[in-house]
C-alpha cells in the first residue's frame, strides 16, 4: 500500500489559517480601536499559541479517534474524559446561535431591508428558520460533501480579502478619520484603559477567534518532520492572522462613527467603503449573500461533526441508550434533534435582550468561557502525561529532554485562560447597568449548567448503558 503523501510546511500553514479565517469576528475586533493590537497579541501569546503547541504533543503522542476527550481521559479519567466532550458538544449551543444570528443580518442586505439587520424578532425569526433547514437537509444529504471547500473560497476567503483591501484603499483615500474609533490617536490608546473595565469584555470576543485552535494538530503526525515543522507552521499561521485580524479591524475601526459599529453586521463596513469608494451598491448585495453561502455551509458542518462525536461516547456507556439511536445513514438522530432544540431555546435570548449587539457579544462570550474550561483540562492533562506516560512516543515534543518547557507553556496557557475567564465575567460596556447583574448571573448559571449536567450524568451512568457490540467494534477497528 502507498504511503499517504505528507503535508509540506506551506501546505500546513493554509489548513491552520483556513480554520480561523472568517470575517464575522471583525467587528468585535474593530469596536476596540487601538486597543485591538494589544489584544490580538494578547490572545496569540498567551491564548493560541501555547495551546496549540500543548495539542501538537497530545495529538502526536495519542493519535487515537477523539482528540481532547481522550488525552484528558488518560491523564485524568474517564470522568473528565467525558466532561470534556459534553462541553465540546454543548458549547456549540452558543456559538451556533451566535453564526446563525449572522444569516439574519446578512439576509436582510441581500434583499435590500437593511432595517431588518437590527431587528431582534426578524434575527431571532431567521436562525429557527436558518438552522432547522440546514439540520433537515443534513438528515436528507450529505451537505458538507455537496457545498464542498467552494463555500469556504466564496464565503470567507474571498469576503476577508476584498475586505482588507477596501479597507486599506479607503484609509489611504481619507486618512484617519477624527469621528472613528481611531480619531484623535493617544500613546495610551494602544492599551487598555482599566478606567472602563466594561472593555476588557472584549478580550473575550477577540480570543473566540481563536477557539478551536487543537483542531489543527490532527496534522501535526501528517506533515514532514514534525519536531522543526509544526511548530513553524503554528506560529507562522498565528503571526499571519494576528497581521491580516489587525489590518481588517484597524480599518474598519477607521470607517465606523464611534458608538455606532454593530457586532453582529458585517456588511456595515463593505456599505461604507463602496458609498466612499463610488462602488455600486449592488457590490454589497452580492458580498452579503456570498458571506451567507459560507455561514450556511458552516453551520451545515456543525450539525453532524459534534454529533458524531458524541455519540461514540454514548455508545461507550456514558449516555443512556435513548442518546445511541442512528437513523439509516447512520446520522445520531437523537443528538442532531437535541441541539437544534436546545439552539432554539438559546436563541431566545435575542428576544429578552432586544439589543442585537448586545445579545451577540453575551452569546459570544458564553462560547468562549466553555471552550476555556477545556483548554484548562488539556493544560492539565499535558503536563500530567508527562509523568503518568513519560515513555509515549511523542513526535513532537515540548522540550528535548525534560520537563521545563512543557511546564512554562502550562503555565502560560492557565494565565491565558483564567484571564479569559475572568474578563468573561465583566459585563461589557455596551450593557446598561441596569443589566450587569443579570449578564454575571447569566454567565455563571450557564457555565454551572453545562458542566453540572455532564457530572450528574456520569455520575448517574449504568453498566447497561453501553452498548452491546461496542467492544466487538472497537476491536475490529483497532484490527
Amino acid at each position: 500500500m502507498a504511503k499517504a503523501k505528507k503535508l509540506t510546511l506551506f501546505g500546513l500553514i493554509g489548513i491552520t489559517m483556513a480554520f480561523f479565517g472568517t470575517v464575522r469576528s471583525v467587528p468585535t475586533l474593530a469596536i476596540t480601536g487601538w486597543t485591538s493590537i494589544f489584544y490580538m497579541l494578547i490572545a496569540a501569546l498567551v491564548f493560541a499559541l501555547p495551546i496549540a503547541l500543548m495539542s501538537a504533543e497530545l495529538s502526536t503522542g495519542f493519535p487515537e479517534e477523539g482528540g481532547p476527550q481522550v488525552w484528558v481521559r488518560n491523564a485524568l479519567g474517564e470522568k473528565w474524559g467525558f466532561v470534556t466532550s459534553w462541553l465540546l458538544w454543548v458549547q456549540m449551543f452558543f456559538g451556533m446561535v451566535m453564526v446563525s444570528s449572522t444569516v439574519g443580518v446578512l439576509f436582510g442586505y441581500v434583499i435590500n431591508k437593511p432595517a431588518l439587520s437590527s431587528n431582534n424578532y426578524f434575527i431571532f425569526a431567521v436562525i429557527l428558520i436558518s438552522y432547522w433547514g440546514v439540520t433537515l437537509l443534513n438528515l436528507k444529504f450529505d451537505m458538507v460533501k455537496i457545498a464542498g471547500n467552494w463555500g469556504a473560497v466564496i464565503g470567507v476567503y474571498i469576503p476577508f480579502v476584498i475586505l482588507v483591501v477596501l479597507g486599506v484603499i479607503y484609509m489611504i483615500k481619507n486618512g484617519i478619520q477624527p469621528n472613528s474609533y481611531l480619531g484623535n490617536f493617544k500613546p495610551s490608546d494602544l492599551i487598555p484603559n482599566l478606567k472602563d473595565l466594561g472593555s476588557l469584555a472584549y478580550l473575550s470576543g477577540i480570543i473566540f477567534i481563536f477557539a478551536g485552535v487543537e483542531i489543527s494538530s490532527v496534522h501535526a503526525n501528517n506533515i514532514e518532520n514534525p519536531k522543526r515543522n509544526y511548530p513553524v507552521a503554528v506560529i507562522a499561521s498565528v503571526i499571519l492572522l494576528v497581521i491580516f485580524n489587525i489590518i481588517a479591524g484597524l480599518t474598519v475601526s477607521n470607517a465606523v462613527p464611534r458608538g455606532h459599529i454593530e457586532l453582529a453586521n458585517i456588511t456595515q463596513p463593505y456599505l461604507i467603503f463602496c458609498e466612499n469608494l463610488g462602488i455600486p451598491t449592488i457590490f454589497v448585495n452580492i458580498i452579503s449573500l456570498m458571506i451567507l453561502i459560507g455561514v450556511l455551509v458552516q453551520l451545515s458542518a456543525w450539525v453532524l461533526g459534534p454529533s458524531k462525536s458524541m455519540i461514540k461516547v454514548a455508545e461507550e456507556g456514558n449516555l443512556p441508550k435513548f442518546f445511541q439511536k442512528r437513523t439509516e445513514k447512520g446520522i445520531p438522530i437523537t443528538f442532531v434533534m437535541i441541539q437544534a432544540i436546545v439552539i432554539s431555546l438559546v436563541s431566545f435570548l435575542y428576544v429578552v435582550v432586544p439589543d442585537v449587539n448586545s445579545a451577540f457579544l453575551i452569546i459570544t462570550i458564553t462560547t468562549t468561557i466553555l471552550y476555556a474550561i477545556v483548554y484548562a483540562l488539556i493544560a492539565i492533562s499535558a503536563i500530567r502525561l508527562r509523568y503518568n506516560m513519560p515513555d509515549a512516543n511523542r513526535p513532537f515534543r515540548l522540550g528535548s529532554k525534560g520537563n521545563g518547557l512543557m511546564w512554562f507553556v502550562s503555565i502560560v496557557s492557565m494565565i491565558g485562560i483564567v484571564l479569559t475567564i475572568g474578563v468573561s465575567l465583566i459585563p461589557p460596556s455596551i450593557l446598561k447597568p441596569s443589566q450587569y447583574t443579570g449578564y454575571v448571573i447569566y454567565q455563571v448559571t450557564a457555565t454551572v449548567v453545562m458542566i453540572g449536567i455532564a457530572l450528574v450524568i456520569y455520575k448517574c451512568k449504568k453498566p447497561e448503558w453501553k452498548k452491546e457490540d461496542h467492544q466487538e467494534d472497537y476491536l475490529k477497528q483497532a484490527n
